[in-house]
């Protein structure tokens, strides 16, 4: 089974640019196997819910995926437009001039890989328990035209999802840590923050603990947590002060989707913006950040964890569960600023921000040519000053 990983190396603390010591920790080998394994374990489990639709005599047979989606909801058709590549990639599907097809027994064991992570990263299986409840929960997408988000969000995943995004998740830590470490540079004296999206609350989290450890949380006179969805909202009023102890909060609900403006947030009022893994779901993405630029003080910050991709047309394993919210994926294109939905690029992600009025664009790591040497990296920090 071991041998399905491949090479486990780290990278050399120069590619990780001036705060390696801090980002290293992030390349162990237990953060490196896990990533494999959830890819994977993402891998099959694709494969398995494909089976579990009764579509394997036409994938044996070989189909197009015009052929798989005819007689399905419309819906149906990115999510499966992402799949039969991503399995082709990971070799469970062959693919040639636009056919798929399914040969031979492919290896879909699950125990396996679950048991590789509990002797090389114990107590990190919540990712896979949320695949295997994904697989369970949507089929009815397919079948019935079912939206994603209630079929995903439904009460007996939502405690999933809370432990996915959590900062002992392994999976999740970096997107936080590198967003943190971007935020903590240059944070000025009574800063204003506001955090958009910021769901269960595990950015403010690691800000109120590792900001208090190193001396400048002092430096936030103001942390606006926000977020569209209700659930969230109320969750972290009731229990992220005492989570995140001497983080100034306030709270609100804001959607990205309409101007900060029209929703109370005064213009060039903020010194930092914050948004984790949230940018790239704003439908209109050019509008949103020259909206966003305008309430920052001259010269505050946009810092922005992302998912990044090597390629745009690259399917990242950690895109399996968006594909099937339309937020994800019903979003304005543009060839230039816009040019796919979901992640983006490095390159992608600087042009639309300079395009947007934006300056001084970073990232933490540096991406390349860390990406180059290591295909699976795909958390980065992304900051850029108004």
């Amino acid at each position: 089974m071991e041998g399905a990983l491949g090479p486990i190396e780290a990278p050399s603390l120069d590619l990780l640019g001036p705060l390696g010591p801090d980002i290293a920790r992030l390349f162990t080998r237990s953060v490196s196997v896990l990533h494999r394994v959830s890819e994977l374990y993402t891998a099959r489990i694709c494969l398995l819910l494909l089976l579990d639709l009764g579509w394997e005599a036409r994938l044996r047979a070989g189909t197009t995926l015009d052929e798989l989606c005819a007689g399905l909801p419309d819906q149906s058709r990115k999510p499966l437009a992402w799949m039969l590549p991503f399995l082709a990639a990971e070799g469970l599907l062959q693919a040639q001039e636009g056919r798929y097809l399914l040969n031979g027994e492919p290896d879909l064991d699950l125990a396996g890989l679950r048991a590789l992570v509990a002797q090389e990263a114990p107590g990190h299986d919540v990712n896979f328990d949320l695949l295997d409840g994904v697989r369970t929960r949507i089929q009815p997408f397919f079948t019935e035209g079912k939206a994603g988000e209630g079929l995903l969000f439904d009460l007996s995943l939502f405690p999933l999802w809370l432990s996915y995004f959590r900062n002992e998740n392994l999976v999740y830590l970096p997107n936080n840590l590198l967003t943190l470490l971007a935020l903590r540079e240059s944070l000025p004296e009574q800063a204003r923050v506001l955090e958009l999206g910021a769901g269960a609350g595990s950015f403010a989290q690691l800000v109120a603990r590792q900001g208090g450890e190193e001396g400048w949380l002092s430096r936030i006179a103001e942390y606006r947590f926000t977020d569209v969805a209700p659930t969230f909202l109320r969750r972290a009023q009731r229990e992220l002060k005492a989570a995140a102890p001497g983080l100034p909060l306030q709270f609100q609900m804001l959607d990205l989707n309409r101007p900060l403006g029209a929703q109370g947030i005064e213009p060039a009022s903020l010194d930092a913006i914050v948004g984790i893994n949230v940018l790239h779901v704003a439908q209109d993405l050019e509008g949103t950040l020259q909206n966003l630029r305008t309430h920052l003080k001259p010269g505050g910050r946009l810092v922005m964890g992302e998912c990044v991709k090597p390629v745009l047309g690259q399917p990242l394993y950690l895109e399996f569960f968006f594909t099937f919210i339309r937020s994800f994926t019903d979003v304005q294109l543009d060839p230039e600023w816009r040019p796919v939905h979901g992640f983006l690029t490095p390159e992608a992600w600087e042009k639309a921000l300079r395009h947007a009025g934006f300056g001084e664009v970073a990232f933490l790591p540096p991406p390349r040519p860390l990406m180059d040497r290591f295909p699976s990296f795909n958390a980065s920090a992304i900051t850029a000053r108004a």
